[in-house]
């Protein structure tokens, strides 16, 4: 009895695996194969595999960075409130502008009625805000994220030299922090380390932002008030230190320094090398409100040097 003839269908020339498959597909297959200048269907199976594990990979990709931009909320849609936001500039909301430009200040919105309005909407929709006292900024998610891995590749001190290291919105936030008092080198880890005192969580400013309001005091770092101006000098220096301060009388002054950044500029002055007052300016050069609470802060006897240790030191 005479073999059945072969069915190119189920058993492909060259020994391939068989292919059984439907009429239908059978003639898309010869189709795909004659538009790719293919021999036939079964040569057309590799490359459409191919295809499909490309379109895979493509997929993954998509779906991984979908959700990264979702955690890190830069792709969180505007919520209510933001049409109510749109500023000058096409009608474009406020998200759409802070994903262009990285980092929003509401100092810079001069065209804006209600600028901090502005800030809590991008607030409300996720965005990071820093609070130095005398403005707000709007930070997008995965920009301060970026920001933060690339602090963490500089180990120089040198002030112009780390910043130098950054480009565009990263080197916007280092010097913005530092004009802040919010940023400094600390020399043991040989890292710059930012005080996330500045950054608003919901609900509440950071303390930085904030003082109370008693005489003088309100939103500064150094607060010196005359003791006639206060009912009771000791119940005055307690309150103030409770919201964080340190404070001591001078003649017929109370110095109050914010304590976060006396912190800060003690460990840049000991890292520096700092041996005396006359130093102050050398090592913080360029942070005008550092270097103005560590001279008030000698000057009241909050900070001192300590020649046995060689070593800064500060009250409390």
């Amino acid at each position: 009895m005479p073999a059945p003839a072969q069915d190119s269908r189920q058993a492909p020339p060259g020994g391939r695996r068989s292919l059984a498959v439907g009429e239908d597909v059978y003639r898309r297959l010869e189709e795909f194969a004659r538009s790719r200048g293919l021999a036939g269907p079964a040569d057309a199976i590799p490359l459409l595999l191919e295809y499909a594990d490309i379109h895979s990979r493509l997929d993954s990709l998509l779906q991984a960075r979908i959700k990264e931009l979702l955690q890190a909320g830069a792709a969180r849609p505007p919520q209510a409130g933001e049409a109510r936001a749109r500023r000058a500039g096409g009608g474009r909301t406020a998200w759409e502008i802070l994903a262009e430009q990285r980092v929003v200040c509401a100092s810079t919105m001069r065209r804006a009625r209600d600028p901090h309005r502005i800030i809590d909407v991008l607030k409300s929709n996720g965005a990071l805000i820093l609070n130095s006292g005398s403005d707000r900024c709007a930070v997008l998610p995965d920009e301060w994220a970026s920001f933060m891995e690339s602090l963490s590749r500089i180990s120089t001190p040198d002030e112009r030299e780390a910043s130098g290291k950054l480009k565009g919105a990263a080197r916007q936030l280092f010097r913005m922090l530092r004009a802040v008092g919010a940023l400094h080198f600390d020399g043991k880890t040989r890292t710059w380390v930012v005080d996330t005192g500045v950054i608003e969580r919901e609900g509440e400013a950071p303390g930085l932002a904030e003082t109370g309001g008693r005489g003088e005091a309100a939103g500064k770092y150094v607060a010196v008030t005359p003791k006639r101006e206060v009912a009771d000098v000791e119940s005055y220096t307690a309150g103030m230190e409770r919201e964080g301060y340190l404070c001591n009388e001078r003649g017929e002054e109370v110095v109050c320094v914010w304590r976060e950044l006396l912190e800060q500029a003690v460990a840049d002055l000991n890292s520096g090398g700092a041996s005396g007052a006359r130093d102050f300016e050398r090592i913080l050069e360029g942070d005008a409100v550092k270097l103005e609470a560590s001279k008030a802060a000698y000057e009241a006897g909050l900070l001192w040097y300590d020649g046995k240790q060689r070593r800064w030191r500060m009250a409390g």
